[in-house]
């Protein structure tokens, strides 16, 4: 019997080829080395190595078989059901999956059965990425000689592939990408008998990414083993910030950052000064709960939205604006910039009609008129529901107008919820919800860049959380070409000069913003968070990104609510 990592791998092969004699791998060893697992530690002895109280006899019982897409975040080290020092001296404990692996001499195997069970390896995050960079991977992978599937590699959370090799020929690359995997199938027919060296570079790789092997196919007809060694990781380049550049960081950061909270915002602010932003667009910038729970918390208990430049001066912010938000109807979900330049409030957005936007501009109290109010509300009634703001940042002299949002949540609409009290009045397939969704954009660009009073400004951006999808990305989506979940989008790239930055600068990709989706338009995670840029502002854009990393993964706490958010940040750079 061969020891699974832990387990008694009762389903392996007989017997074990002698690994061959190979060159040590120089390929991509330039730059620096920021990981490395040669498995020198890995022998082969016959029968179990270890005997512990936890010792399982059954190789449906892996180290560890939960990933980080999971509702809890665990590791090898934290659900191995074998000896702890048996994974010390492993150096397993930072791993993600050990699925079905047994250690050989120097090297894995992984998915080595007779039975048609795929195995699974993921590397522990890159943590010594300290910036966002570009890396290379290296590894030697061997087939094993039944082997009738292809190989999956994937690169997990935060990178995209831009180039692969296979013993030092170009490999032509797979690109299935759901927002948090990038994936690469080496086929079977590809592959020499023996060991093969395979090179991957990877662009905007952070401190969160991974790399997982597997077989690319789950079915039990086929044989999914193969071998690994020799993984090597080197970052090749930072991202270069160019100098004078404007960068712009946007966050839905869930309910007032309630994740951070009881750290009193710490681990918030030292991901801010991580990154540097120029200007931050926060989205749900108001304190709503007592710290890592469900109960509303009083207003003179709400840190947000009034600790906003005190905390934006703890990373180097002297300026903050908060956009028009509806506190009087029951809204808590407002929108905040702070900046380093100077900010000017040019609009705040809300009523779409004058009776009530006498009602918002006359508001003192600080007390909600929820219920009075609605009772005046018209058939159909449709404000901008949790607000929208123009403001203007001051760069050095040049004008940049930013537009805030942050679109209606629901399938319903605001009358139904609100007025009605009736829910199912237009819910049926997100009707009233995509209604009220393109009824707001359309009425914010009216009110901004399209409202002749801005003709002649031509730097624009707009973004928030869109909570709908986008005809760009439908290629991922399959929506029918009709749907009304497109509207609000269509409206934006059909009637307006906005250019959408990440899926234009990503065509063929996807990147979810979105841990889960809350709309009947499929079941894929989202991308809900979008920045638009005025076609002047495009051509600065230098660099862009969904921001993945370690602290910005999404693990779920309670509720519907995530640490660190439900949504993942956008960062760009532009050049002036």
């Amino acid at each position: 019997m061969i020891l699974a990592l832990g387990a008694v791998m009762a389903c392996g092969k007989n017997t074990v080829p002698e690994p061959p004699v190979r060159e040590p791998d120089r390929e991509g060893e330039s730059g620096e080395l920021l990981f490395s697992a040669t498995f020198d530690e890995c022998v082969l002895k016959e029968g179990p190595q270890i005997q512990s109280d936890n010792f399982k006899e059954d190789c449906e019982n892996p180290l560890s078989h939960i990933s980080f897409k999971s509702t809890l975040w665990k590791t090898v080290g934290s659900s191995h059901v074998c000896d702890d020092e048996y994974m010390r001296s492993r150096g397993f404990q930072d791993w993600v999956y050990l699925f079905r692996v047994t250690e050989r001499p120097g090297y894995l195997a992984c998915g080595v059965n007779s039975e048609g069970k795929r195995g699974i390896i993921q590397s522990p995050m890159m943590t010594k990425i300290q910036q966002v960079s570009d890396v290379k991977i290296s590894f030697e992978i061997k087939p094993d000689a039944d082997m009738t599937d292809d190989i999956c590699f994937k690169v997990c959370l935060a990178g995209v592939i831009r180039k692969v090799t296979v013993n030092g020929y170009a490999y032509a690359q797979t690109d299935p990408h759901d927002g948090i995997e990038h994936s690469l199938i080496i086929s079977r027919q590809s592959l020499n008998p023996g060991w093969n060296k395979v090179a991957v570079e990877v662009e905007k790789a952070t401190g969160g990414t991974m790399f997982y092997w597997g077989g690319a196919s789950s079915s039990k007809s086929l044989n999914h083993g193969f071998y690994l060694d020799n993984v090597k990781v080197y970052e090749t380049q930072q991202m270069e910030r160019p100098a004078g550049s404007l960068r712009v960081l946007y966050w839905n950061i869930q309910n007032g950052m309630w994740s951070d909270q009881t750290a009193d915002f710490a681990n918030f602010r030292a991901f801010v000064k991580k990154y540097d932003p120029d200007v931050c667009v926060w989205c749900e910038a108001q304190s709503i709960y007592n710290d890592r729970s469900t109960s509303m918390c009083d207003e003179k208990d709400r840190f947000f939205p009034a600790g906003w430049a005190d905390f934006a001066q703890s990373y180097g912010h002297k300026y903050t604006a908060i956009g028009g938000y509806r506190i009087y109807a029951d809204d808590y979900f407002p929108q905040v910039v702070t900046s380093r330049y100077p900010v000017k409030t040019l609009l705040k957005i809300t009523e779409t009609d004058a009776a009530h936007q006498a009602l918002a501009d006359s508001y003192t109290d600080g007390k909600s008129h929820s219920d009075e109010y609605h009772k005046s509300c018209a058939e159909g009634y449709c404000p901008v529901a949790h607000g929208a703001a123009v403001q203007q940042v001051d760069v050095n002299g040049v004008k940049v107008n930013i537009v805030t949002l942050h679109l209606w949540p629901h399938a319903y609409s605001y009358y139904a919820k609100f007025v009605l009290k009736d829910q199912k009045y237009d819910a049926d397939n997100s009707a009233g919800g995509n209604v009220q969704r393109e009824r707001e954009i359309r009425y914010i660009c009216s009110r901004s860049i399209e409202d002749p009073k801005f003709a002649g400004e031509e730097n624009w951006l707009m973004m928030g959380d869109f909570n709908t999808r986008s005809r760009l990305d439908n290629w991922r989506y399959k929506l029918p070409e009709d749907s009304p979940f497109l509207s609000s989008h269509d409206y934006i790239l059909q009637h307006t000069d906005y250019k959408d930055i990440i899926g234009l600068k990503y065509p063929g990709h996807f990147f979810a913003t979105r841990t889960w989706a809350n709309d009947a338009a499929g079941n894929y995670p989202p991308r809900y968070d979008f920045m638009y840029a005025s076609p002047a502002m495009y051509e600065k854009v230098a660099n862009a990104l969904v921001l993945n990393e370690q602290w910005t993964n999404m693990v779920w706490a309670m509720s519907n609510y995530y640490d660190s958010s439900d949504h993942r940040p956008i960062l760009v750079d532009f050049k002036f």
